[in-house]
């Protein structure tokens, strides 16, 4: 087990809706994939900061021309075994609803994906979007990479209508504990048994304490050993 530091609570649960770090990074969000990832490794490998990407979901990707991307998902990726999901493959449909489900207009992340004219299926596993013509974008594929753009189930969002209140289904490394995860409290994590790079996550459970109080109750709660980690700041 590890455990970590949060310094508020996350409100709703609706990773399309909210742009709450806590939420997206240190809370129930981290049990979603995106289509993309940033590359991370020792410095050594990767020097830091970096904006190189790599697949998550994907398997492979390639640029048509300077408006179109196709994607090739990964076979065999299984949404957590949760009603209404149950744990079946991911395929192409579940990436196009929940990006375009993340474009709803109005809604606090849809700026991301503003620049897409349109997402396609091209097979099971195959994904095809177009960029506006007029506005061929840069930072599309880093904004695919970006922590707030997750892939969320259809089954999951008709349930109730929308994810406000769950249920969190992904097909990440880490399970939500919710029966031992509560505001003021923190988040319980336990590992996927079913994730798909079957070597991870190192660790059985995760825990994120919300600790509020500023830098010197945080820095107590690591001193006492209540916290395994604490995030110095640059001061």
């Amino acid at each position: 087990r590890l455990t970590t530091i949060a310094t508020a609570n996350f409100g709703s649960l609706d990773v399309h809706r909210e742009v709450q770090e806590t939420l997206t990074s240190l809370g129930p969000g981290i049990v979603y994939s995106r289509l993309l990832r940033l590359r991370t490794g020792s410095n050594d490998e990767i020097p830091q900061p970096s904006l190189l990407l790599e697949c998550d979901l994907c398997e492979s990707w390639e640029m048509v021309d300077p408006i179109t991307y196709r994607f090739k998902l990964r076979e065999n990726v299984l949404w957590q075994d949760i009603s209404p999901v149950s744990g079946r493959e991911l395929v192409a449909d579940d990436v196009i609803f929940s990006l375009n489900r993340q474009r709803t207009q109005g809604w606090a992340n849809s700026a991301l994906l503003g620049n897409i004219s349109g997402i396609g299926s091209d097979g099971q596993y195959g994904i095809v979007i177009s960029l506006k013509k007029d506005f061929p974008d840069a930072d599309f594929m880093i904004s695919l990479a970006d922590g707030h753009t997750k892939i969320v189930a259809p089954e999951a969002v008709e349930l109730t209508g929308d994810l406000r209140n769950g249920p969190v289904i992904g097909t990440g490394p880490w399970i939500w504990d919710s029966e031992h995860s509560a505001p003021d409290i923190g988040s319980v994590f336990i590992k996927n048994p079913n994730y798909f790079e079957g070597n991870l996550p190192f660790l059985d459970e995760l825990v994120v304490k919300v600790i509020k109080g500023g830098q010197e109750v945080q820095l107590a709660s690591f001193v006492k050993g209540d916290v395994d980690v604490y995030r110095i700041t640059p001061d």
